[in-house]
């Protein structure tokens, strides 16, 4: 995945770095804590955030790379999603790790919004970073 920022046009290159320390982080994330990173704790602060965000990217090429960039991490999200073990039940027979449709929706939107903060780092207040990068703060280095 981290090759794939490279290809990222349209980014500046703190930002391609800092989606790239990210990748490295992602791909090593266990998949018993997805579930972590779906909670949002103030959805008005969420959209607050998603409102400033899209006002600082504008429209253009810089917007069609964001897109690109999410685009990779929630593809490789569903792709890790749908890899991940299957956990031995009492009668040693295999169930997937417990969660619903919703979660997943959660965890990939959480993906998206971390992606898009990581991005945007230099460029939005910290009240709309840290509801953007919400759960995955501590995980990105985000200040508290």
């Amino acid at each position: 995945m981290a090759d794939s920022i490279d290809e990222l046009k349209g980014l500046r290159p703190p930002e391609r770095e800092r989606l790239r320390r990210f990748a490295n982080a992602f791909e090593r994330l266990d998949a018993g804590s997805y579930a972590l990173f779906a909670d949002i704790p103030d959805q008005a602060a969420v959209d607050r955030a998603q409102e400033a965000a899209l006002d600082r990217l504008g429209t253009g090429g810089r917007r069609d790379a964001v897109r690109a960039a999410v685009r990779v991490f929630v593809d490789e999200g569903t792709v890790a999603y749908a890899r991940r073990f299957s956990l031995p039940d009492t009668v040693l027979l295999f169930q997937s790790l417990p969660d619903r449709a919703e979660d997943r929706v959660r965890f990939l939107a959480s993906v998206e919004r971390a992606v898009v903060g990581l991005i945007l780092w230099d460029d939005l207040d910290p009240d709309d970073l840290g509801a953007l990068i919400g759960p995955w703060g501590a995980f990105v280095g985000l200040p508290e």
